[in-house]
């Protein structure tokens, strides 16, 4: 749900005030000479809006085509790639998300967004390593959130206004509600956004509700913009998210191959995230034409009560961590041939981790170490330097370096001795692009990437698959090379993109078994993280889109459509031989193909009220290639995932008295799916309410 405010002026003033259309954004951001659709898609808040989804994750996947994950409602994980979690970066207002505790596979990092404070999501796919450093091996998530830009001038009244906007959704009694403030005077501008929400639990096609789903939350967001003058700014943001009572719903259902639960008791009590970016930006002239410097503090605590079924145990676990961060950019424009860019960034994690076990039979309680490590700290650094080349017109050439470097350290739980090392990593790009016809453009790219072993790998034991998994400080990166070849096609009225892409990933981190623990018994398995071989991706993604019968109709046709498949090379799979099979395994959790078609109605500029209107088909066929380990995940059904396709309408207006509205069916056909690798089936026949009302 995006809120989009309409202002009013002061009293006297008789003319709307509009929010101007200047985007947000720092220079590394800034689209190269080489980027086409093909790789870059960016997503406005109203189209992420048009969606009627609940929550950003599904709006993003909505918009934008890319798989999202869901292994409980309070999560969201987009899957680009093929690839999940911290293997996939997400930025907000240039600054990172992830932190050296992102996990492994999927989480709910993206769900602790308010998407009521979005003003565009960029999704950039393929390696970024060189702007982005560690995480962006499989692509980039860039949320930018809403500003109140300065009026500039001088003289004329200050304009204040503000929106209060909810929504309601039946597939899971879903309810959110927002209010935004906005001022804007010659120097200033301010917008500060709260919202709720509340999630029962939802209702799956054909019927019957999954229980363990529903959960409530609340936000604040605000941000002050100042004109210093002669092109320079300065912009201060801060946001809140909480999240109460998440259920993690595939510990408490019974899942493929089980006949109870793993848990009688699996909650987030809390998801408690915060970040604060001071951020200055100088577009006076001089040596550099746009630069730009980015102070952060940033928070994330989250509280996890468990308790195994059948145990008397309730562990209750609490994983704070405190990021500092700074970033800087600098662009320059050199003679006709050249625009540079370079930059910096610095971020340093605190990490402390607690739990508390309680007898429920006598009430004694117990102190135990936490999943991380104590004393835990994290320190990740980089340079880069990146060149546009022009000379060479028809061709145009993108170039990029960056040299990045790692420490960490912390408290052996054994021995109570200090563990400290680090890494660091030299990574290359190169894009070269070339109108080959009218309208037509070729992107070839060949990029590395790398992850850096963050604390989640290093310093953290804990929980896995009713087992226990134990953290290895000996790990090394994991190193990508990627390589893509796009077209893109921009003849009107059509517009159309088709990329093939290939990774390979090395000394990729996985899992071996240790110990197997009771053969008649599952869930007492001991596991270490590892660098266990070589993952390989590749796949194609299309999309297509056509104004009917003329660029001027309010009528389109759009189509795409998104493959992907891993092998790794894994030799702990077997760990009786210690070799891998031949030709490898099956990568985890990689989407099958999927993709939507979709018929648009334009309506702006009409009397009507109806101003728009999409029916979408969304589609996934079956997807039977699984990693062993998703043979044994209770998420996954061990014969595969079936394929599934629904039919949604979306459509909205304005109301006599100047409120927007929307009106969603989704899943009309009320079909029975899994998403797959989700936690529980998706929603089936639901019916989306919204309105936004200026005053």
């Amino acid at each position: 749900m995006i809120l989009t405010a309409l202002l009013i002026a002061l009293p006297g003033s008789t003319q709307d005030v509009e929010l101007p259309a200047t985007l947000v954004t720092a220079p590394r951001s800034e689209e190269t000479v080489t980027t086409t659709a093909a790789k870059l898609t960016v997503v406005s808040g109203e189209e992420l809006a048009a969606t009627g989804e609940r929550s950003l994750p599904r709006a993003i996947g909505r918009a934008s085509g890319v798989w999202v994950q869901e292994t409980n409602l309070g999560g969201g994980a987009p899957i680009v790639r093929g690839l999940v979690g911290n293997k996939i970066l997400i930025l907000v207002d240039g600054v990172r998300l992830n932190d050296s505790t992102t996990r492994f596979g999927p989480n709910q990092s993206l769900n602790t967004i308010d998407p009521a404070t979005v003003e565009r999501v960029e999704v950039l796919r393929g390696s970024a390593s060189v702007l982005y450093g560690s995480d962006a091996i499989g692509g980039v998530i860039s949320i930018w959130t809403r500003r109140a830009h300065p009026t500039g001038e001088a003289g004329t009244p200050i304009e204040y206004g503000g929106a209060v906007e909810g929504s309601w959704s039946s597939a899971a009694d879903a309810f959110q509600g927002s209010l935004t403030g906005i001022l804007r005077a010659e120097k200033d501008g301010v917008i500060a956004v709260g919202n709720f929400h509340d999630f029962g639990d939802v209702t799956a096609g054909g019927g019957g509700e999954i229980p363990f789903t529903g959960y409530h939350g609340n936000s604040f967001f605000a941000a002050w913009e100042h004109d210093l003058g002669r092109g320079r700014d300065l912009a201060l943001s801060t946001r809140i998210h909480r999240d109460f009572d998440v259920p993690r719903t595939d510990k408490l259902i019974v899942g493929f191959g089980q006949s109870e639960p793993r848990n009688e008791l699996y909650d987030y009590s809390l998801q408690d995230r915060m970040g604060t970016v001071l951020a200055y930006t100088d577009e006076s002239g001089g040596f550099w034409d746009r630069f730009q410097v980015r102070l952060s503090a940033r928070g994330y605590r989250e509280e996890r009560e468990k308790r195994k079924t059948g145990s008397d145990t309730l562990a209750f676990e609490t994983d704070e961590v405190t990021t500092a961060g700074l970033g800087a950019d600098w662009r320059k424009v050199i003679g006709e041939d050249h625009l540079l860019l370079v930059g910096f960034d610095l971020d340093h994690d605190d990490v402390d981790s607690t739990r508390v076990d309680t007898d429920l039979v006598t009430g004694e309680t117990t102190e135990r170490s936490g999943s991380f490590a104590p004393g835990a700290r994290y320190t990740s650094s980089g340079v880069f330097v990146q060149d546009e080349a022009l000379a060479l017109d028809p061709w145009f050439l993108t170039l990029g370096l960056r040299y990045s470097a790692f420490s960490f350290e912390f408290d052996d739980v054994d021995s109570g001795e200090r563990v400290s090392d680090g890494f660091d990593a030299l990574t290359a790009s190169a894009e070269v692009a070339r109108e080959v016809g009218e309208g037509m453009t070729v992107v070839g790219t060949l990029s590395q990437g790398f992850r850096a072993p963050n604390l989640e790998d290093l310093a953290n034991s804990s929980e896995f698959a009713g087992g226990e998994e134990l953290a290895n400080p000996e790990l090394d990166p994991e190193e990508s090379v990627t390589a893509e070849l796009a077209l893109e096609i921009d003849r009107t009225p059509w517009h159309g993109t088709v990329a093939a892409f290939y990774s390979d990933i090395d000394g990729f981190i996985g899992r071996r078994l240790l110990d197997e623990g009771d053969p008649g018994e599952a869930g007492d398995e001991t596991w270490l993280r590892e660098n266990v071989g070589t993952l390989r991706i590749w796949g194609m993604e299309g999309s297509v889109r056509r104004s009917l019968p003329d660029p001027d109709s309010p009528y389109s046709v759009e189509a795409a459509a998104s493959f992907a498949r891993g092998r790794q090379h894994d030799p702990t799979v077997d760990p009786e031989t210690g070799e891998a099979p031949l030709g490898g395994v099956d990568a985890r959790r990689v989407p099958p193909l999927f993709g939507h078609l979709a018929l648009n109605w334009d309506g702006a500029g009409s009397d009507r009220r109806v101003g728009w209107a999409r029916l979408s088909w969304l589609w996934a066929d079956g997807q039977d290639r699984l990693h062993p380990s998703d043979v044994g995940d209770p998420r996954i059904d061990p014969e595969g995932t079936p394929g599934w396709n629904t039919w949604n309408l979306d459509f909205g207006g304005a109301t006599s008295f100047g409120a927007d509205w929307w009106i969603g069916f989704h899943n009309i056909l009320d079909r029975r799916y899994r998403v797959h690798a989700s936690g529980f089936d998706a929603p089936g026949f639901s019916v989306v309410v919204g309105m936004r009302a200026a005053f």
